[in-house]
């Protein structure tokens, strides 16, 4: 009894201590776990991993186990252990129980294999994992899986597929895939470019996906796009290019230490110093190349940087160690089937037999280089050959799926006959339905009424705010013009002023010259302020846009003095200049409005002084230059001095009756002041005269223009070659063609857009000039129909309708420039001179066309006649062309009533679409501009 006791006391004994070691062990597995997933040395991971699987674990915990591991050793480029520990976490994984981590098991090790330069064996379980994401329904997956096997072949060399699975992966993205994933594949589309030659489609790809990982802020991606930019610009032949993308590569990779894009960079760097005959930076990247290859034992990036150095040592002249290197390259492109490698490395091992001397060893390679270029080139026939025989299997597949399809449709058509009934069915559930639709619209239609009545009221208020907001835009239009019509009566003045006295010889003879350019000046002003005018885009947005250019403000005042002298001495007054500034000051100023605000101030204070002086003092100040424009007249109140600056406002309704004006040279002038930074303040006593102070900021610059004496002509280079004119008037064809060939052209002239078309495509001339406006065709047609026949010689717009839209709707369509009527000699000879080439200096002469003058206005009973016809007959597109043809030729020949009239009728006639003139309307225009050519033939 005693005996069993002690037998069953042992027993619990031992059961109690197996309780107490395994609660012990279940402990240490949990800390050892821990520490497992905390620690990323790679020797204490595998011990603590050997630890855990030498216990009792379960299956989920070895995957956990083998997971990590694999990670952690693709981390670390330790590939071949990476690959390892993937293919015993697939081992212990199923799709069944764990469909995420046995996918990824199998996608990585396809990575590993990639990395390792496996290429086919990374096809195989890329493939493997693509089924796998097809089971899972992810299509990013599937796209993802499709670039890698792109990529794969793409190294392989195997363009066709590469392409292929790119595209596939591609139509995945632009559904499901994000901005980062469009540009990945882009990016790898862009490489089957470069590989056929297509480096600059290539290029602008990579420019495209570079600002995508840019805005991004993917610096991977930047520096693999930079990679493959340096790529394309090598095969383009464009090293230096090359070389920088390289070098920029290559900073991103050595700050991340990516070994295998280390590699890759460092043999772009060593083939492109290769090329640029920079050997030792040659010799170092193939050597860093190969280091890089060794560390993370990927035979395909050895297999490149052999093959690399062992160019680099042939050219350096070490033969031995070239050769042992070249073997290895070719030994690796046979395993790996490189077959371009092979190829190079026959012509290279031919070279380097041809430079130890054994010179039938180097033919004997040579011609195995040959065969081998043969046997590729035979290869891809054969494949061509598949293609098409697979093209001749497939059509009859498509016939007996054509006759599948046929028989299917009459089956088709039976089941539709039995579906009859039951649409008859659905129409009369429809009718029903349609019933209660109109007696519900019934119920609401009161109350739909009245909304609508809201809303009427609601848009009426809209359209009135609208028209308002029109009325307001009409309003400034027409003070804008009204401002600059202002400031065309003061140059018009002096003109006017020195036409009257030339007309009654109130000037010595050697002082003619003088006196024109006096009126030139002025007209060149003239014509700046109505090309103001002429554009409408300023008109609509309320603006002037300022024109800085570098002049003489010393020079500028001094013509201003000139100007108006005449008008001071006219009225018995004396006109003093006081200049502080020296001799010259050439500063950066819009030249243009400085000179329209002296203009004004000067005009107004010789306008309100009866007798005494006005005096313009300029002088500097710490911001710039101060004019002072005094004067010993009328003066002003406080009261009036308030108004002064507001537009149509003078100092009250008696001046204007005395004085005459709009009040609108003040406003405008400090309108100009204060958009150039200065402003206008005045300073007056009520009959002892006022003093107006302009101060506008500026520096004084060293000149760096060089000016030239106005009164003769500007010395120029004859110009070479042949130019078209093509103009519809006569008068005006005649004298184009004098000035042109007084420069020394050779003139083809036309008189429509059919012929222009027929000489340019006979002729082949150097210069095209084309009237916009022509009969039979016009000069947009025939533009058009020149670019159609590829016809690519510089083509200028030449037409008498200066509008801004216009001249911007010209250079949209693809005209190389502009020039306008009356034309500006300087401008046609600089615009010219761009396109063609110069011979000897000669003067840009002044052609006589005095004889043009005189026959232009003989051919106005002509034009009275045709006028008069094609309004008996209200032919209004004849009656346009011919107030066009007019216009042009009395804009040349500086008939200013007659182009008046002529652009008046022009204008109306064209804005009959939009805006249509009556009759009576047409017909006064018509008798206006009559009236003019009569008065010019008597």
């Amino acid at each position: 009894m005693l005996g069993q006791f002690k037998r069953l006391l042992f027993i619990c004994s031992i059961s109690m201590l197996g309780v107490f070691s395994q609660s012990g062990n279940a402990q240490q597995q949990v800390a050892l776990f821990e520490q497992f997933k905390v620690t990323d040395e790679w020797s204490e991971k595998q011990l603590l991993a050997t630890q855990l699987l030498s216990t009792q674990l379960s299956n989920q915990q070895q995957v956990a186990i083998y997971s990590g591991l694999a990670e952690r050793a693709f981390e670390l480029s330790n590939y071949p252990q990476a690959l390892h520990y993937y293919q015993l976490l697939e081992q212990h994984s199923t799709f069944e129980n764990l469909p995420e981590l046995h996918f990824r098991a199998i996608k990585m090790q396809g990575v590993v294999q990639y990395f390792q330069g496996l290429l086919q064996q990374a096809i195989i379980d890329y493939s493997r994992a693509l089924n796998l994401a097809v089971r899972l329904k992810s299509p990013l997956k599937q796209a993802n899986l499709l670039s890698n096997i792109g990529l794969a072949y793409f190294n392989m060399h195997n363009m066709e597929l590469a392409l292929d699975h790119y595209q596939q992966a591609k139509a995945l993205y632009e559904i499901d895939g994000s901005a980062q994933d469009k540009a990945d594949i882009l990016h790898n589309i862009a490489g089957i470019y470069i590989r056929l030659s297509s480096y600059d489609s290539a290029l602008e790809i990579y420019r495209e996906v570079l600002d995508v990982f840019q805005q991004l802020g993917d610096e991977e991606g930047i520096a693999r796009s930079y990679g493959n930019m340096g790529v394309a610009y090598t095969e383009s032949g464009q090293n230096q290019l090359a070389l920088h993308y390289y070098q920029l590569a290559l900073r991103y990779y050595q700050s991340v230490n990516d070994a295998y894009q280390l590699s890759v960079q460092h043999t772009n760097l060593a083939n492109i110093n290769l090329k640029i005959d920079e050997l030792d930076a040659a010799l170092y990247h193939a050597q860093a190349a190969q280091k890089y290859a060794q560390q993370i034992d990927n035979q395909s990036l050895r297999l490149a940087s052999l093959h690399v150095l062992a160019k680099v040592q042939l050219v350096m002249g070490d033969i031995d160690i070239a050769e042992q290197n070249l073997q290895q390259s070719i030994s690796l492109a046979k395993e790996y089937k490189d077959e371009l490698r092979i190829k190079d490395g026959l012509g290279i091992e031919a070279l380097l037999s041809a430079g130890a001397g054994d010179y039938k060893r180097a033919i004997h390679l040579h011609q195995q280089f040959v065969d081998y270029q043969r046997s590729i080139t035979s290869e891809e026939v054969m494949k061509a050959l598949n293609v098409f025989q697979s093209q001749f299997q497939s059509n009859q597949l498509n016939q007996e799926i054509k006759q599948l399809k046929q028989e299917r449709s009459l089956q088709e058509l039976k089941i539709e006959k039995r579906s009859q009934l039951t649409i008859l069915l659905s129409i009369v559930l429809m009718l029903v339905l349609i019933c209660a639709v109109v007696l519900y619209r019934r119920a609401i239609e009161k109350k739909a009424k009245a909304q609508l009545e809201q809303k009427v009221e609601q848009r009426t208020q809209e359209l009135q705010y609208v028209a308002q907001e029109l009325r307001a835009a009409n309003q400034v239009k027409s003070q804008f013009l009204a401002n600059i019509s202002h400031e065309i009566r003061t140059p018009l003045t002096a003109i006017l002023g020195q036409t009257d006295d030339l007309l009654h010889g109130l000037y010595q003879p050697q002082q003619l010259q003088t006196e024109l350019l006096v009126i030139k000046k002025h007209s060149d002003h003239l014509k700046d302020l109505i090309n103001d005018v002429l554009d409408i885009s300023k008109i609509e947005a309320n603006r002037l846009d300022l024109h800085v250019s570098e002049f003489d403000l010393v020079e500028l005042v001094n013509d201003v003095y000139a100007m108006s002298s005449m008008q001071a001495k006219s009225k018995g007054l004396t006109l003093l200049l006081e200049n502080h500034l020296g001799s010259s000051y050439w500063t950066k100023l819009d030249m243009i409005r400085v000179k329209q605000i002296l203009i004004n101030l000067l005009t107004n204070a010789i306008k309100f002084t009866e007798h005494g002086s006005v005096t313009l003092d300029i002088n500097h100040t710490e911001q710039g230059v101060c004019f002072k424009v005094i004067d010993t007249g009328i003066g002003m109140n406080t009261e009036q001095i308030k108004n002064i600056f507001e537009c149509f406002q003078q100092g009250d309704n008696t001046i204007t009756r005395r004085f005459g004006g709009s009040g609108l040279g003040l406003s405008l002038s400090q309108q100009l002041a204060i958009m150039m930074g200065g402003y206008i303040s005045v300073e007056s006593e009520h009959g002892k005269g006022s003093e107006f102070i302009f101060n506008v900021p500026c520096k004084e610059y060293a000149p760096t223009l060089i000016a030239t004496d106005n009164s003769k002509p500007a010395a120029t280079k004859g110009l070479v070659g042949r130019v078209l004119l093509a103009e519809d008037h006569p008068d005006n064809r005649r004298l184009i063609t004098r000035f042109l060939k007084s420069i020394g052209l050779e003139v083809i002239s036309v008189s429509n857009g059919e012929q222009a078309v027929e000489q340019c495509l006979s002729e082949f001339p150097d210069v095209v000039l084309l009237d916009i406006q022509m009969p039979v065709m016009d000069g947009l047609s025939a533009f058009e129909l020149l670019h159609k026949c590829g016809f690519n010689k510089p083509i200028f717009a030449l037409t008498a309708n200066a509008m801004s839209h216009e001249i911007d709707n010209y250079l949209a369509m693809g005209f190389t420039g502009y020039l306008s009527k009356p034309i500006e000699k300087e401008a046609f000879y600089q615009a010219l001179a761009a396109h063609l080439s110069s011979t000897s200096t000669l003067p840009l002469a002044n052609p006589d066309i005095s004889d043009l003058v005189t026959s232009f206005i003989a051919s106005f009973d002509d034009e009275i006649a045709s006028l008069t016809q094609h309004l008996a007959a209200k032919d209004y597109i004849a009656l346009q062309q011919d107030s066009h043809r007019i216009l042009g030729a009395a804009q040349i020949f500086s008939l200013t009533d007659v182009a008046n009239a002529a652009m008046c009728l022009d204008k109306s006639l064209l804005s009959q679409k939009h805006n249509p003139s009556s009759d009576a309307d047409v017909k006064e225009l018509v008798d206006d501009l009559i009236k003019q050519l009569s008065q010019q033939l008597t």
